[in-house]
């Protein structure tokens, strides 16, 4: 029996198995049938009898069958075209928290409202989509849906370059380019055009043209041979002629040639068909450059068909399209996607010294496999990967598949740092600050945490508000700047800056507006703000007074080992203030903030072993050695 028969025969038994499960109600058999109709796998294609079974999943909560029968519906694509309907079922997905289900719901929200749109771009680019992290970038580039902000818009913008996003790479060009958002720098520029020319990004392409013929604007390389002379227009347009004849004679290097003057638009007008059309036919000769590039542009056209042309690539050792592999199989953005598949194209990738292979298998493998993970930052960080030499420098400052080692962390950080890496730069500002991996230097703390917060990094920008908060002999006191650092951060969501917002806005005097950024804080669940929120409802500064919930925000934060939070609960167990009287709480909290050295505690702690019988000092003594020991290393 061949191969195939074989194969087809194997499909029609896990066909038959799957439709069994499936009429009995499990819903991922229901969507896999679906998949199975769709593809022709094990029976014969059905495009409505596909797009039943993904309904039935859908209906029975499925968040994947829920994304993609809202893509259907947005296409019209084997069931009527309707947006309410896509609307509608991109919303149930992103109830569940499928990422580019939110997205694709911001991009229906964006066509008549943008506020909304960035809010749900936002979530997803929050969530580590690439594509949400552009879209929410580009927002923050032209002002639309939010604030014009070109630090932000660089921050996001390299978020999504860093996984591979040749948009982003192409936009982050760009913003070196022009020095908005960032400080101008012509060999950045280049090298992140370079990026996305690699993936036949056309506008990188036409960028580096332009830079590379610049004499004002190219980069000047120390101990290279002077930038080449630029063609004449005569010269490319004999070239021109003469890779036509070639192409038309039949050689496929000429006609994947052709196909990039097409599709850069160099020496002949841009033509994607042509170029498309000369790509085809050299890919079909089996040429593998022109099998990448086929797929690069099938794949930005919608078209499945990039799925077939990547793998005939990818099996003649084109890491390129190894890696696209890997991020379709692993990301689910092929309609069968198989996780497994898809790590090991990015393993192949990485045998070949993809840097963003090895990055991205080292964060897959980081969760479980530290060592492992380790192993694929150090590869990609010696061959100059800024995210990897930042993400080593991590592993070496939390001890994560390596001994703890604060000063190799730090050389790591400070490598991706030179390359403008915001994290990195945040991360050698803190190193600086703390003096942890280096001598303590608070200037230089404040050099690379201001460079990051620039970029938008919110650690940074926190950072920074604290510095200018409290201080120092080389950074004037400035609450004005500590507001719109911590502002800044604080609308990125980070909760720490948001705590400490509501602390400057109650130090000028705004109660309220203190309040409202406790709340925020308060409902990620951040100690400090609880205390202040709880505070705030006791004495109701800012906000209507209300002792139980004021008792309830100060619990949460004592749960927290707050000593200060601790020893108010105690006090109000001990009084019944907004809650019932309770001496053997009382007691308990007592003996856990004394325990933190917390002055008041201990003079309370005193009072409470006189006033207690001795059966309810030994219970408190009991609950506080509970508590303790359930939040005891050993017990996580």
């Amino acid at each position: 029996m061949s191969t195939a028969v074989r194969s087809a025969t194997r499909d029609k038994r896990i066909f038959l198995e799957t439709i069994r499960s499936a009429r009995l109600g499990v819903p991922e058999a229901q969507y896999e049938v679906g998949l199975m109709y769709a593809n022709g796998i094990g029976v014969g294609q059905d495009i409505a009898q596909a797009v039943h079974w993904v309904q039935q999943a859908a209906q029975r909560g499925l968040a994947s069958a829920q994304y993609l029968l809202a893509t259907r519906y947005e296409s019209g694509i084997g069931v009527g075209q309707s947006i309410q309907q896509a609307m509608l079922w991109f919303s149930r997905a992103a109830e569940q928290s499928h990422t580019k289900a939110i997205f694709r719901l911001g991009k229906l929200h964006s066509r008549s409202h943008a506020e909304q749109a960035m809010a749900l771009y936002r979530q997803a680019a929050d969530a580590g989509l690439a594509e949400a992290q552009h879209a929410l970038a580009t927002g923050y580039a032209t002002g639309w849906g939010a604030a014009k902000d070109p630090g932000s818009a660089f921050h996001w913008y390299s978020a999504a370059a860093e996984q591979g996003l040749s948009s982003a790479q192409f936009s982050l060009g760009e913003m070196y380019a022009s020095g908005e958002g960032v400080q101008r720098d012509d060999a950045q520029a280049l090298r992140c055009y370079r990026q996305a020319a690699s993936q036949y990004h056309l506008p990188a392409k036409v960028a580096i043209e332009r830079m590379e013929q610049s004499t004002e604007g190219a980069p000047r390389m120390r101990g290279r041979s002077r930038a080449r002379r630029p063609a004449s227009g005569e010269e490319r347009r004999s070239a021109e002629a003469a890779w036509q004849r070639a192409a038309e004679s039949g050689d496929a290097d000429a006609r994947y040639n052709l196909g990039q003057m097409y599709a850069l638009g160099l020496g002949l007008p841009a033509n994607p068909e042509a170029a498309l059309q000369w790509y085809q036919q050299a890919a079909q000769q089996n040429h593998p450059r022109a099998q990448l590039a086929l797929a690069g542009l099938l794949e930005r056209n919608g078209s499945t068909d990039a799925v077939y042309w990547y793998e005939r690539a990818a099996d003649q050792g084109e890491s390129q399209a190894q890696f696209a592999l890997g991020r379709m199989y692993c990301a689910a953005e092929v309609l069968a996607p198989d996780f497994l598949r898809g790590i090991g194209y990015y393993l192949r990738a990485a045998e070949q010294g993809h840097e963003l292979a090895l990055v991205t298998l080292g964060n897959l493998f980081n969760s479980e496999m530290h060592h492992v993970a380790v192993n694929c930052f150090a590869h990609a960080a010696g061959r100059g990967s800024a995210q990897a030499q930042f993400l080593l420098g991590q592993q070496y400052l939390q001890g994560r598949g390596v001994a703890r080692h604060p000063g190799r962390a730090f050389l790591w950080h400070e490598k991706a740092a030179q390359q403008h890496h915001a994290g990195a730069e945040c991360a050698v500002g803190i190193a600086y600050l703390n003096g942890d991996g280096v001598e303590k230097n608070l200037k230089q703390a404040f050099h690379w945490l201001q460079k990051a917060a620039l970029q938008g990094d919110a650690q940074a920008q926190w950072n920074l508000g604290a510095l200018y908060a409290s201080g120092t002999e080389d950074v004037a006191r400035d609450l004005k700047q500590a507001m719109h650092w911590c502002q800044r951060a604080a609308d990125q969501g980070f909760v720490a800056a948001q705590a400490n917002l509501g602390v400057l806005y109650a130090l000028i005097g705004k109660p309220e507006l203190a309040v409202q950024w406790w709340q925020k804080a308060a409902q990620k669940n951040d100690p400090e703000a609880l205390y202040n929120l709880g505070l705030a409802y006791l004495k109701g500064e800012g906000v209507e007074q209300d002792r139980t919930r004021g008792f309830e925000a100060i619990l949460g934060a004592a749960e927290q080992a707050v000593a200060a939070a601790q020893s108010r609960v105690g006090l109000m167990y001990a009084t019944g203030d907004g809650v019932a009287q309770d001496p053997v709480e009382a007691h308990k909290w007592f003996v856990l903030a004394a325990a933190r050295s917390d002055a008041a505690a201990r003079g309370n702690l005193a009072r409470s072993q006189a006033l207690c019988t001795p059966a309810q000092v030994a219970e408190g003594q009991r609950r506080a050695d509970a508590w303790t020991a359930e939040r005891s290393p050993g017990n996580f």
